[in-house]
Parts: structure tokens; C-alpha cells; sequence
């Protein structure tokens, strides 16, 4: 069947809104993709990269660094942590085979981020509701401008390789999973099994988040599609839940936990009751948080939700869901369910783990605001017919908007802390220059052949959206002995640049 004027009204609007949105995210990101070019390897980045390092400067072989990486997953499965998956990430970064390879960085993340993004709302919204594509394109943008401005920490899903390892790279690799596990559903091919086998396997032993994230999806789709259409094939996602599941369990039983967190680390019944408890509450706190730290998000979601519902009164053959109220508790349960791990473990969170909470909130509360839309849209259908797209616009969408624009000016001050202001701040006062400057110098002085107790003169620590662990005054501080070992030096410590500079002011050329 054709479209009518009406929809190809919407289709011109949403093709224009759709290279506008593009055209403002590339606008966005340029100041953070510049940062790039600026930004290295610090601390943890180092720690985990020495034995791969010398693995490369030795000979050069990608099998001896993954012989190394290998080792450096059991020496830390024993004395630190379990997520293995991640261990054997971290000690591949970049700075491992060059040490301006850092750089590629943020341009990774960025793309895995907007790569997985639009891929799972390609699958949901394109083939799923039967939304067209350059309204998926659209809404997409949209929702990728607020998720990436907002998120609590740039450092850990853009900057920081350590961090982006550990929390954004297994994030997507969900995302990718999710997309692939409802495209499993449609088409039952071995390919997306395959995938989904690879992707939850490894995700068994990545953060605990991650891996709950698409245990909780994985479980919600082979659970609806058996209830709903009984196809035996569906049974097969029983294959990498378990294999997800062992790998959590190697994870969960690594020496190296019980060093961390202590030896009260392990499962209790009792706890893990209360952790359920507390992550419904915890998550509506944290929904509080984000509306009195960024109240600028909530104007997004409105502005994202009055797309949903102009394009669901103009599009009436939008699939629609049998029970939106039982998917929308489910939604709900899945993003509290992201405090658990923090929860039962009891230990300061990382800011990564602050992302993927933030990161999930926004997919599930878009996930309910579109069912919230559909719903509506019915009720306007049914009371204006054929009109109702135009009639909703004037008298529901059209207020909505200014709504969004009054609140926009009113909330302003949100503009402060999104990644690219802060980027754009750090480039624009000249530390971004600064702290390139003193990174290479650092470079030149730890790589000097012949020197093997190296003195650096200090850096500042605070170094905008980026992630800098600074060597101290202290041989034996830890930053120092990773930076040390990472190098294969036997020692380093930094002085005031002052006392540097008179010092040893002929290494600068």
C-alpha cells in the first residue's frame, strides 16, 4: 500500500529533522573527538599493559602479546579480580604498540556507542514497530545527543580506556546482543545465536552490570516468545544464558575478589533479598539525581516523547504491543535491577558504574515513554480519525514543545557540565595544549635509553573530561610503580616543575 499525504507529510519532516540531527551531533562531538588527539594512557592503563608491553617491544608478535595478555589475566584472577574478560581487555591498550596510539581511543567509543545504539533501535523501532527509517534515524540522534551530553563520567565512556573497557565496550557489546537476541525471535538463523553464544559468553566475564543486563533481556525474550508462540527454537537461548552464567561464575569465584573486597565477599541469601529491596529504591533516588543534577534530560525525554506521539497519531500502522503495562514493569525492574551489583558488593562504585545506570535508565524510560505514546495516539485516533496527527500537534505537541523551549532557557545552567561544554572549556583555555605538551615530554623522559631511575616533573591532576593518575613525590606510590614497570624502568618519581626545569632544562629539545 502507498502512503497517504499524511505520511509522506511526516516522511519529509522526519528526513529533514533526521540530516538537522546529524548535522547538530557532528557539530557536538568535535570538540570531543578533538580531545583525542590529546589524550594518553594513565595508571590503570599502565598497570594492566606491562607485560604486554614488553611482550611487543621484545618481538613484535601478536602471539607473545596475547600470550602476555593471558598471563596478565591469571596474575590479577589471583590477586585482584575476576572479571577476566576485562583484565584480557585492559592489558590490550593501545599505547601497548605505539605510544601515540591512544588517540584512537574516543573515536572506538564513540563508534561502538552510536554504532550498537543505532543497530538495537534499527531492530526495535524499523523492524519491530514498522517505524520508518528516517524517523529511526531521527529519534535515534535525539536519544544519542542526550546519553552521550549527560552521562555522569566522559572520562569512563570516551577517555579512559581503562574504564571504557570495563564498562562502555561491554555496555554495547549488550546492546548488540539485546538487538540480536529479538532478531533471533524473527528469523531463528544460526548466525545470531552464534553471536549472541560469543557476545554473553564474554560478557560472563566483563562487569557485573553488563553481564545482568542482557542475563535479565536474554531471560524476558526466551520467557515472552515461548509463552507466545511455543517454537522449540527459542529453547536454544538456553545455551548462552548458561554459558554467560559460567562465566560469572569463574568471575565471582576468583581468589583475587576475596582480596579486594574483603573475606566477607561471597553469596548470602539474606543479602541478596535486600540488595532486591534497595535497587528499587536506589534507582528512584537516582532518578531524583538526575533531574536536580541535569534537569536538561527530562527536557530531552519530553522532546523525545512528543516525537513518539506525533509519529504514532500519523502512523496508524505502527505495530502495536498486546501488554505495554507488564513490558513497562519489566523495563523498570531491568533498570533497577543495575544497583544490584553495587548493592550486595557494599564498596564505592566507580563513576563506569554511575554510566551504565544512567545509560540503562535512558533506554528503558525511552522504551516506556514510546508504549505511553502508542496508547495515547489510540485515544486521539479514536476520537479525531484521519486528523489526528495535525489535530494532536496543535493541541498537544505544539504546547509540549514550548514546554521544552521554556524549559531549555530555564535549565540553562545544564549546558555547564555536558561533554562537549566541558570538552570545548578544557581546549579553548589552553590546558588541553598544556597538558599535551607535558604528556610528551613525559613520553621522551621515560623512553630515554641509558636513564633507569627517572625524575618527571609534576603534572596537574585535574585535567578536564580526561583521565590523568599523576607520578608523585613517592618511589613507591602506585602510580609511580606502574608507570615504572610499564616503561621497564627501575624507578620513577616527579619533582616541582620548577625544581625540574633548573635542574634538567637540556632534556626539553
Amino acid at each position: 500500500m502507498g502512503m497517504d499525504t499524511g505520511q509522506k507529510e511526516m516522511r519529509k519532516l522526519m528526513k529533514f529533522m533526521a540530516f538537522a540531527g546529524i548535522l547538530l551531533f557532528a557539530l557536538l562531538m568535535l570538540p570531543v573527538l578533538s580531545l583525542s588527539f590529546v589524550n594518553r594512557a594513565s595508571g590503570d592503563d599502565y598497570g594492566y599493559g606491562a607485560l604486554t608491553r614488553a611482550a611487543w617491544m621484545s618481538s613484535h608478535s601478536l602471539p607473545a602479546v596475547i600470550g602476555a595478555a593471558c598471563q596478565t589475566v591469571r596474575n590479577y584472577y589471583g590477586g585482584w579480580q575476576g572479571t577476566w574478560f576485562s583484565v584480557f581487555a585492559f592489558s590490550l591498550q593501545p599505547e601497548v604498540f605505539h605510544d601515540g596510539a591512544y588517540v584512537i581511543v574516543a573515536f572506538l567509543m564513540v563508534f561502538l556507542w552510536c554504532g550498537s545504539t543505532f543497530y538495537l533501535f534499527r531492530q526495535i523501532l524499523c523492524r519491530g514497530f514498522k517505524v520508518e527509517r528516517w524517523s529511526c534515524l531521527f529519534i535515534t540522534v535525539c536519544f544519542l545527543i542526550i546519553s552521550m551530553e549527560f552521562v555522569p563520567s566522559p572520562k569512563s565512556s570516551i577517555f579512559w580506556y581503562n574504564g571504557c573497557a570495563h564498562y562502555m565496550l561491554p555496555f554495547t557489546m549488550g546492546q548488540m546482543a539485546a538487538a540480536w537476541l529479538l532478531r533471533y525471535c524473527e528469523e531463528y538463523r544460526k548466525r545470531y545465536l552464534f553471536g549472541i553464544i560469543v557476545l554473553m559468553t564474554l560478557l560472563g566475564g566483563a562487569n557485573y552490570q553488563a553481564a545482568l543486563f542482557i542475563l535479565i533481556i536474554a531471560c524476558y525474550v526466551m520467557l515472552s516468545a515461548w509463552l507466545y508462540r511455543k517454537e522449540r527454537k527459542i529453547l536454544l537461548l538456553a545455551v548462552p544464558i548458561l554459558m554467560e552464567l559460567a562465566g560469572l561464575v569463574i568471575s565471582m569465584k576468583a581468589p583475587g575478589n576475596k582480596m579486594r573486597a574483603g573475606e566477607d565477599f561471597g553469596f548470602s541469601v539474606l543479602d541478596a533479598v535486600k540488595t532486591i529491596a534497595l535497587s528499587f529504591l536506589y534507582g528512584i533516588r537516582d532518578i531524583g539525581t538526575y533531574f536536580g543534577e541535569r534537569p536538561l534530560i527530562f527536557t530531552g525525554l519530553l522532546f523525545l516523547f512528543l516525537v513518539f506521539l506525533l509519529l504514532c497519531c500519523a502512523c496508524g500502522e505502527i505495530y502495536r504491543l498486546k501488554y505495554p503495562g507488564w513490558l513497562a514493569a519489566m523495563l523498570f525492574c531491568l533498570y533497577s535491577a543495575m544497583q544490584a551489583p553495587a548493592i550486595y558488593a557494599g564498596v564505592e562504585v566507580s563513576r563506569g558504574v554511575l554510566n551504565t545506570n544512567f545509560q540503562v535508565f535512558l533506554l528503558t524510560v525511552s522504551g516506556i515513554l514510546f508504549m505511553t505514546a502508542q496508547r495515547l495516539a489510540e485515544r486521539l485516533r479514536s476520537r479525531w480519525g484521519e486528523a489526528a496527527g495535525r489535530k494532536a500537534f496543535r493541541v498537544v505537541i505544539a504546547p509540549g514543545l514550548v514546554i521544552c523551549l521554556l524549559s531549555a532557557v530555564l535549565w540553562r545552567s545544564s549546558i555547564r557540565i555536558s561533554t562537549s561544554y566541558v570538552s570545548l572549556v578544557y581546549i579553548t583555555s589552553g590546558q588541553a595544549a598544556d597538558y599535551k605538551e607535558q604528556m610528551e615530554l613525559q613520553t621522551k623522559l621515560m623512553e630515554e635509553e641509558g636513564v633507569q631511575d627517572v625524575v618527571l616533573p609534576f603534572i596537574n591532576d585535574v585535567q578536564g573530561p580526561l583521565m590523568h593518575m599523576p607520578v608523585t613525590g613517592d618511589k613507591a606510590a602506585w602510580t609511580n610503580t606502574v608507570t615504572q614497570e610499564f616503561y621497564g624502568k627501575n624507578s620513577v618519581t616527579a619533582i616541582e616543575r620548577q625544581e625540574w626545569m633548573e635542574r634538567y632544562a637540556d632534556k626539553i629539545n
